[in-house]
């Protein structure tokens, strides 16, 4: 008997030239591609000829990508219907596999070094994408070797292991790729409403009270967001029933007991949309009609702390509406839970990320909802691209943004770009010169600019006009001429430009 060897198949003497290549090519490029791990992290000034080589990255990804999981899918198709699993296809896609993983490695590295990218998430993603080509180059040269001693390659086990392994791998891989490009929950997210979620537990109806069941989550949803403890408008608080009965910088009561027309939370419910006293405003979701109904019966019968709803639901004037309401307030109450036990997880989080980067993180009294400022401490430590990028995936939580004297520039203007509620931003005394403010002609929620004593290029400002909501640009000790200002002020008559340092944060 002879010993079996690469080339012991029917097919050995035809193949055997291309079974061999087959082998020995995924080898080196699996080689090659591990051989990025020792490459310099930055290219320092990378010509623009390797810069545009990396930009290719995005495009070229999705090939591996493709080929990857349809080999998986025709493998694991091909174990009922054979014709899938033909060798000359799978080779094909493998092959193929190889050298898209490879180029879509070499250009990564380029995007990351060419353009000094840093941070964890960065890394991560570099790692997984020499992760996914390794397996797919592996999973390559064992099919190769497979195949020439048997014509089931494609139903080897160590293969099928391998190429999941690298299903897996490409998984992560898109995942983090993801993360970087749409914030760090940009799969997670729609995933964790498919599952099964926490529930609130709803007491029986018969210990429901109207204020605290109802009336309370309704005024929580529809007029909290301007009235709590770290946004007082019009100096009222409606948090609690104690709260309610006092006056407010009018003067007028939010609630009098026994007496809806002289109760001001009501008075302005029904007054016109375009009333600047109309609450809520316009364009926030004001009550509904049962809601209002609900809240003016509650009132003319005394609007009492303790009032139980089983009450209600004897009394034919108002039962139905209360019916009518309890479900949709108890889901209220389900969202508002979920979103408490969020929040508090991102403020712990962003607790530990402040003592970490040594600044400050705290809630922004100045916006409507449950977002955060940024501050730097005083004397202000290092903080520049790295720390910035640490903190992206709470991007979406900041409102106010101070980086005063931060070793920040224009690039890292992308990145703050991405905060899509920033309304204040303070960078005064940087390295900015204007040419990254391009990056916020699509922001929708700025309003304030504090840009003074920076290297501002003065043709740079003219971006600022693109800038949808800016309202308040603050730029003293700049290189930019006042009959500028007069020019960009007539373009843009909504924009106040001051002439002065202004404030390092709001």
């Amino acid at each position: 008997m002879t010993k079996s060897n690469f080339n012991d198949s029917p097919n050995a003497g035809k193949n055997s030239s291309s079974g061999i290549w087959g082998f020995l090519i995924p080898l080196l490029l699996a080689a090659l591609i591990l051989g990025i791990l020792f490459l310099p992290s930055s290219l320092g000034d990378a010509s623009s000829l390797l810069v545009l080589a990396g930009r290719f990255h995005p495009l070229i990804l999705h090939f591996p990508i493709v080929i990857i999981i349809l080999t998986a899918v025709f493998v694991l198709i091909g174990r009922h219907q054979p014709a899938f699993t033909h060798p000359t296809l799978v080779k094909v896609l493998l092959t193929l596999g190889c050298f898209t993983a490879f180029g879509s490695a070499v250009a990564g590295y380029l995007l990351f070094a060419s353009e000094n990218y840093t941070g964890e998430t960065v890394q991560n993603h570099l790692y997984g994408g020499i992760l996914t080509g390794l397996g797919i180059c592996l999973t390559t040269a064992y099919y190769f070797y497979q195949d020439g001693k048997s014509n089931e390659a494609a139903k080897n086990p160590v293969f099928i292991t391998l190429l999941l392994l690298t299903n897996w791998a490409l998984a992560y891989t898109s995942h983090i790729g993801g993360s970087l490009t749409h914030g760090q929950d940009f799969l997670s997210e729609p995933l964790s409403h498919l599952l099964p979620r926490s529930t609130v537990a709803l007491k029986p109806q018969e210990e429901l009270l109207v204020y605290e069941d109802v009336i309370h989550t309704i005024l929580n949803s529809k007029c909290l967001n301007c009235h709590n403890d770290n946004k007082t408008k019009g100096d009222l608080l409606m948090t609690t029933h104690d709260q309610l009965l006092k006056a407010g910088k009018s003067g007028k009561f939010a609630l009098v007991p026994g007496n809806p027309a002289e109760s001001e939370m009501l008075v302005r419910v029904h007054l016109p949309v375009s009333d600047d006293e109309r609450m809520p405003p316009e364009g926030k979701p004001g009550l509904i009609e049962e809601e209002i109904k609900l809240i003016t019966y509650w009132i003319e019968n005394g609007a009492e702390k303790e009032l139980p709803i089983i009450r209600l639901l004897d009394d034919a004037s108002i039962a139905t509406t209360l019916q009518t309401l309890l479900p949709k307030v108890q889901l209220a109450q389900q969202r508002m839970s979920l979103e408490r036990e969020a929040f508090d997880k991102v403020v712990a989080e962003l607790d530990k990320l402040a003592l970490k980067l040594n600044v400050q993180i705290e809630r922004d009294p100045e916006a409507e909802g449950s977002f955060f400022r940024l501050r730097m401490n005083f004397p202000p430590k290092r903080f520049s691209n790295a720390e910035l990028l640490e903190l992206e995936p709470y991007f979406a939580y900041f409102s106010s943004v101070s980086l005063a004297s931060a070793d920040i520039s224009d690039d890292e203007l992308f990145f703050i770009a991405k905060m899509a509620n920033l309304q204040r931003l303070f960078v005064q005394k940087t390295r900015i010169d204007g040419s990254g403010l391009p990056y916020f002609h699509t922001h929708q929620k700025l309003e304030t600019l504090n840009i003074s004593f920076t290297p501002l290029i003065p043709g740079n400002i003219f971006h600022l006009l693109d800038i949808p909501q800016l309202k308040q640009v603050y730029i003293f000790g700049t290189p930019v001429k006042l009959d500028i200002i007069q020019a960009l002020q007539t373009y843009r008559p909504d924009i106040t430009f001051h002439i002065e340092e202004g404030p390092l944060f709001q």
